[in-house]
């Protein structure tokens, strides 16, 4: 077979999969040069990793918690009108960035994680400031959109992990995955919280938002994402080698070490022909429960904060804050103290299922 290349720059023949009579023969990875199992761990890298997957989340749940106040008090939309406008506020972001995924994945592959990475960061600092600016339905859903569509930074910090603990043993992988699911469930509720509970607070000294009690957790949340991005600048390492990325542009590998396909199909099929009829599934579980927990989230907020009238609870944006921030505790307490156990005892399989079935009995 020829030489394909790992992520980390290591020689490795890689034997397709092979489907038949319902099986899959699982494929065949040769080491011939990796690094000792018992390497160091890069903390510093994997630190910044995990501020970026934080205050990436920050952006993504920012508009969450103020949207139907935001919706009425700043674009001046009432009754039906606002839970269509916090749907769209809510869903162009995941509309951008599905729509770009597939091609800031390709252009990680060619020049690397950390320009992808950077670029997230600032068009989500550049974006996030200029949302509660926003004056009319259609700007917020634009801004929410472009903010999406440079922003891969969710699957960017996945695969920076994973680049980082190739070598690593499943023990150390298992922990720094779960810190990142940690991190991620903790800056989703807890920057939920963080909006809510400063929502109001205005900035006088600011002409143009002088009035506007949406700014100010913007903008401060905009600072975050900010000094990660010069510290991710200043100090995250490439964690996809030069290497590795020309193999990636080489033609004579092109075969194996990218996609071919250049329609949804297209690559459905590649994957098919990488992963197997696996990798498929899983795909589509991860799909529906993704599309169908956002959807629960924004049904969630409009049940707190619209008011008796319209079927709700009638809370005020900080009240859903602190609401979200009840979720944030518990959430940091399963992955810090319960993920790990649950993967030992039951494998990542069976674990997966009862969280899918906790999901649904929990909604």
């Amino acid at each position: 077979m020829p030489d394909n290349g790992n992520e980390l720059g290591m020689s490795v023949d890689i034997e397709p999969v092979v489907e038949s009579d319902g099986e899959r023969e699982e494929p065949t990875v040769i080491k011939a040069d990796s690094a000792s199992d018992n390497q160091a761990t890069p903390w510093l890298a994997v630190t910044i990793l995990l501020l970026i997957a934080i205050f990436d989340v920050c952006v993504l749940m920012i508009p969450i918690p103020i949207a139907p106040e935001f919706v009425e008090g700043r674009l001046k939309l009432s009754g039906p009108h606002v839970g269509v406008a916090v749907g769209l506020i809510s869903s162009a972001y995941h509309l951008g960035n599905s729509i770009s995924s597939a091609m800031m994945g390709d252009i990680s592959d060619v020049h690397g994680r950390k320009p992808v990475i950077l670029l997230g960061m600032l068009t989500s600092c550049v974006s996030v400031v200029l949302f509660p600016l926003s004056t009319t339905l259609w700007m917020a859903v634009g801004n929410r959109f472009l903010c999406g569509f440079f922003n891969a930074n969710i699957t960017m910090t996945k695969s920076s992990l994973s680049d980082l603990s190739r070598t690593w043993d499943a023990d150390r992988r298992n922990m720094v995955f779960g810190y990142l699911g940690a991190a991620w469930g903790l800056a989703r509720f807890f920057s939920s919280a963080f909006v809510g509970f400063t929502s109001g607070i205005m900035l006088p000294f600011l002409p143009f938002a002088a009035d506007n009690p949406f700014f100010f957790p913007c903008f401060a949340s905009s600072c975050f994402v900010l000094l990660t991005t010069i510290a991710a600048a200043l100090f995250l390492p490439e964690t996809l080698p030069l290497r590795s990325r020309e193999n990636r542009t080489n033609a004579s590998d092109a075969q194996i070490t990218r996609f071919r396909g250049t329609t949804m199909l297209g690559r459905l099929r590649d994957l098919k022909h990488f992963g197997g009829s696996a990798l498929l599934k899983l795909l589509v579980l991860h799909m529906f429960h993704q599309g169908l927990n956002g959807g629960i989230v924004t049904c969630f907020v409009l049940l707190l904060a619209l008011s008796d009238g319209e079927g709700g609870y009638g809370m005020s944006a900080n009240e859903v804050g602190l609401v979200f921030s009840f979720y944030g505790v518990v959430g940091l307490f399963f992955q810090v103290f319960c993920y790990g156990p649950l993967c030992k005892t039951f494998g990542i399989r069976k674990s997966y299922a009862v969280g899918k079935a906790d999901a649904v009995l929990g909604h």
